[in-house]
């Protein structure tokens, strides 16, 4: 069965001043980020910085460097996902940096933290906008009402004062301002605070309902169409 070779290769460290134990433990949290147990072998440790040689059976290896892949942006089997991130905390404990890469020297991964990244983070910066999602929480036993929603699948945290407040409590459960956000050393912005001035409920209208407003409009190329809402899909996701 033919073979693959990838290395670990963690920097600003040697064989001779990693402890066994630490390399012990980041190649455990490895081995689950990488998956396919019985086709991933460790090889060896190389001299010069200390480069983990691991061999993976060729027809699985495309397996295992989609799997790293997916974990680096949180995405996959939820343990490899986990392990990325403790491998990468670990590394940042002791003040190290790592990257796997294959035999031809494509970088699969980096496990870089975001501190130990040059781009620097601006922010924060206020910014009026606007906050759709499912309200799921409101408390608050002083002026200010804290308020939870759940958004593209995260919770998000918002603030506001008694009277709205007492508006948003009809809306429990029901679909519904200024941000402040923060670009992080990443380059991503982060929404870390939402302070909510006003409401206004989203109007519950079927999609096919909307294609009919749409195709009263006179003049309208949504008439000649076979297929119209399958157009808008395609046109959401920017295809041709």
């Amino acid at each position: 069965m033919a073979k693959k070779q990838q290395r670990f290769n963690i920097k600003n460290t040697t064989p001779h001043t990693l402890p066994m134990a630490r390399l012990a433990e980041y190649l455990r949290k490895l081995s689950t980020v990488l998956g396919n147990e019985d086709h991933v072998h460790f090889l060896r440790m190389d001299e010069g910085s200390a480069s983990a040689v691991i061999e993976v059976d060729e027809e699985i290896e495309p397996v295992v460097v989609s799997r790293t892949k997916s974990a680096a942006i949180g995405e996959g089997p939820k343990e490899a996902v986990q392990a990325y991130g403790s491998l990468r905390e670990s590394l940042e404990e002791d003040g190290l940096t790592a990257d796997l890469e294959q035999d031809t020297g494509e970088v699969i991964t980096k496990f870089v933290t975001p501190r130990q990244t040059e781009q620097e983070a601006f922010g924060p910066l206020w910014q009026e906008g606007t906050l759709d999602g499912l309200l799921t929480r409101i408390e608050g036993v002083d002026e200010t009402i804290h308020v939870t929603l759940l958004s593209e699948g995260y919770r998000r945290v918002a603030e506001t004062n008694r009277d709205i407040g007492v508006q948003l409590g009809p809306r429990f459960y029901r679909t519904i301002s200024k941000g402040k956000w923060y670009r992080n050393v990443e380059g991503k912005w982060e929404l870390q605070k939402f302070v909510i001035r006003g409401i206004e409920d989203l109007e519950d209208t079927s999609l096919p309902e909307i294609v009919a407003r749409l195709r009263a409009i006179p003049d309208n190329d949504l008439k000649t169409l076979e297929d119209p809402i399958g157009e808008m899909l395609r046109i959401r996701r920017g295809e041709e």
